[in-house]
């Protein structure tokens, strides 16, 4: 066999290799749903709320101060987003403000 040939054969091989091991992998089937995700997101707003919150806890004016500024962005992010219509995010929104650090 010439050299081309064993290239071509070669390639072919590892191209081939790729291939399956790129479509036998598992990440594909962990796909989210719609619920799952804006759970996560929401999840993800209240923990971040708190943990900001708990920061300040000794400064009810500073809680107050980044707890309008971090609702301002959530609501910002929550109107641009795809998952969520007007409705869904004033409720989360009066939902969120109502966290507070005792």
């Amino acid at each position: 066999m010439d050299s081309e040939t064993i290239y071509a054969v070669l390639g072919v091989g590892i191209f081939s290799l790729i291939t399956f091991y790129t479509l036998r992998n598992d990440e594909t089937a962990k796909l989210q749903t719609k619920e799952e995700k804006c759970y996560a997101i929401i999840n993800g707003y209240r923990k971040e709320l708190r943990e900001s919150l708990t920061l300040l806890k000794d400064d009810k004016v500073a809680q107050k101060n980044k707890k309008v500024e971090l609702l301002t962005k959530f609501n910002d992010e929550l109107s641009r987003n795809i998952f969520f219509d007007a409705l869904e995010v004033r409720e989360i929104l009066e939902e969120l403000s109502e966290i507070d650090v005792e």
